[in-house]
Parts: structure tokens; C-alpha cells; sequence
């Protein structure tokens, strides 16, 4: 009796061990399984839609307003209209496929649209005038220049100009201008008569009598 008592003991034991072990493996296949599928879409996104940040600085020589004026084709007084969607350098303006950084070739740029009120120096027929400055954000990719300029629409502007004929936007249309000097060549008027710049702020009489000298 005993003896059947034991053989039974271990007979039980041997079932539970088998399938303790069933058990197991089947628990580390689904693991395997739940491990492997987040992988492949990491993998996925990281191909496609993965979202890119990059901050760009850059060192600016100081010019003063004889400067700006001497290096501009063009200088304006106007209100900040509209500032259009940014766009990718491609030719369609959208996100090349496969990237996984910005570069001279695949880079973001943003379109201003400016109300000219009047003409300080090569006066035009126009209205309006486009200015482009690089970075931008479009969906989750974003460029930040530090360097460049920023604009609010409503905002009243003095803005040195010059033609767009060396950056990597220079044959995107539509026709537009750079502003000379990047951040130096933009101005705030406000309404208490001061021009303010990011790194000073003058009268704005003073600033107009020397961009005429």
C-alpha cells in the first residue's frame, strides 16, 4: 500500500513538472511575441515619421546701419501680414522620404508676407513683399535658428533687404528677399517711437536719418 502510495506521489509530481514546463515555454513565446512587436514598430518609425528637433546658431558679424543699408538692394517700412506655412526645401515642399536629420538639402524654411507702407531705398510698385528666413516647424519636425529674425503678424517692421541668390531656397518661388544681416537687419517700431532690435532698441528718427545719410 505504502508503495502505491508513493509510486502515485511521484507519478503526480512528474505530470506537474510537465506541465510547469508547457506552462513556461508558452509564457516565454508570448513574451517573445510582445518583445519583438513594439521592436518593429520602433523600426518603423524611426524610417519614417520618427520626429526630428534641431537648433542652429551661428556667429553674426556686427554692421552697423551704414552697413545694412550699403549691403541691402532693398529697405522697407511695413506691418507683418501673414507668415505662411513652413515648408521643406524639397521640390513638392514636403518631407523627403527616409531622412533621419536636416542638412543643406533637407531643411525647413517660412515665407513672411510683409504690407509695405513705404520704400526707404529702391522703391517698387508693389504692395507686398515676401520675406524667407530658415527654420520652422511643419507637424512634429522642427528648426530653430537662432540667428534669423522672428516675425507676429500685426507687427510693424523696418527691415533691410537683400536678393536670395546664394541659400539652398534661392530658386524656390515665390520671388522673395533675405533680410541683410539676418536678426540685425529687422526692426520693431513701436508706437512710442522706438525701433527695437533683439541685441539694442534706438529712436526710430535716429535710425531713419541714418539709413537717408
Amino acid at each position: 500500500m505504502n508503495k502505491n502510495i508513493k509510486y502515485m506521489i511521484i507519478f503526480v509530481g512528474a505530470v506537474s513538472l510537465i506541465m510547469l514546463s508547457a506552462l513556461a515555454l508558452s509564457g516565454s513565446q508570448d513574451s517573445i511575441k510582445l518583445t519583438n512587436s513594439p521592436s518593429q514598430d520602433n523600426t518603423k518609425l524611426a524610417n519614417n515619421d520618427m520626429p526630428l528637433y534641431s537648433k542652429s546658431s551661428a556667429s553674426l558679424p556686427l554692421l552697423d546701419t551704414e552697413e545694412l543699408s550699403n549691403r541691402s538692394e532693398m529697405i522697407v517700412i511695413g506691418i507683418v501680414k501673414e507668415i505662411l506655412p513652413s515648408k521643406w526645401t524639397s521640390a513638392d515642399g514636403k518631407r523627403p522620404n527616409g531622412i533621419d536629420s536636416f542638412s543643406l538639402e533637407n531643411s525647413i524654411y517660412t515665407d513672411i508676407t510683409i504690407s509695405v507702407d513705404k520704400y526707404l531705398k529702391n522703391p517698387s510698385s508693389s504692395k507686398e513683399v515676401t520675406v524667407r528666413i530658415d527654420g520652422g516647424t511643419i507637424g512634429n519636425d522642427t528648426l530653430e535658428v537662432d540667428y534669423e529674425p522672428t516675425f507676429k503678424p500685426g507687427e510693424k517692421v523696418l527691415l533691410f533687404l537683400t536678393d536670395d541668390v546664394v541659400t539652398s531656397t534661392s530658386n524656390i518661388e515665390p520671388k522673395h528677399l533675405r533680410v541683410t544681416g539676418c536678426m540685425l537687419g529687422k526692426f520693431t517700431l513701436t508706437d512710442d517711437g522706438k525701433a527695437v532690435r533683439r541685441d539694442k532698441t534706438v529712436n526710430q528718427d535716429e535710425l531713419l536719418s541714418a539709413i537717408k545719410e
